[in-house]
């Protein structure tokens, strides 16, 4: 994910930085209000969270969850979003690319990912996964979301911009191996202001 890193070094550890929109805190508000609607009830689990970033989410799961491991492998990203959270003193911060995360089998009842997939080819989202299956529980739940097709605000990326635009049934094939389809569906709020409605999102069950 060298090209990844190189490319997210780049964004400052800002919510516009984060989505890669100007100005964008209305956009920041409705997105987090959507996806957090989706999610399964989370109080007293043990969460993982993938590309945590500065904390949008983490900022949510550790105001309900028992514990939270956050990775990012963006060391500016981690350190804002323990500046922000870290006063609820049930989180762990991860700088590591997800790689080369290593952690115990069994280990969390629910794991986040948001805007990561798309940095990794098809293989590397094989071998995540199944690693993610071994990590989670039986019955555990797995929540990803993702830009398909184009990028968010609806337009080709720019040329240092490392992102595999996939089709959402391609995403739903790899990761029904191992998982159980729950749920899947669109982040609204890109479709009514950009017109784009390839911000997908699924639910899965271990």
């Amino acid at each position: 994910m060298t090209m990844s890193l190189e490319f997210w070094q780049e964004k400052p550890a800002t919510v516009d930085g984060m989505v890669l929109v100007d100005d964008c805190d209305i956009l920041d508000r409705a997105e987090r209000v959507d996806i957090l609607a989706q999610l399964p009830p989370l109080e007293g689990m043990d969460i993982l969270e993938l590309g945590a970033g500065i904390g949008r989410y983490t900022s949510h799961f550790v105001r309900v969850a028992r514990h939270v491991i956050v990775v990012d492998f963006v060391e500016k990203f981690i350190e804002e979003n323990r500046r922000a959270t870290a006063h609820f003193n049930n989180a762990v911060y991860c700088c590591v690319d997800v790689m080369d995360l290593e952690l115990e089998d069994g280990s969390f009842d629910f794991v986040f990912i948001n805007w990561l997939l798309m940095y990794l080819d098809d293989q590397q989202i094989a071998l995540l996964r199944d690693r993610i299956h071994r990590w989670t529980r039986a019955g555990g739940k797995v929540f990803f979301r993702e830009s398909c097709f184009v990028g968010s605000t609806g337009t080709a990326p720019s040329k240092d911009n490392p992102t595999r635009y996939r089709s959402d049934e391609e995403y739903t094939r790899l990761f029904e191996n191992g998982f159980s389809l729950l749920h899947r569906g669109k982040v609204r709020i890109y479709e009514e202001r950009f017109n784009n409605p390839h911000q997908h999102y699924w639910l899965f069950q271990r």
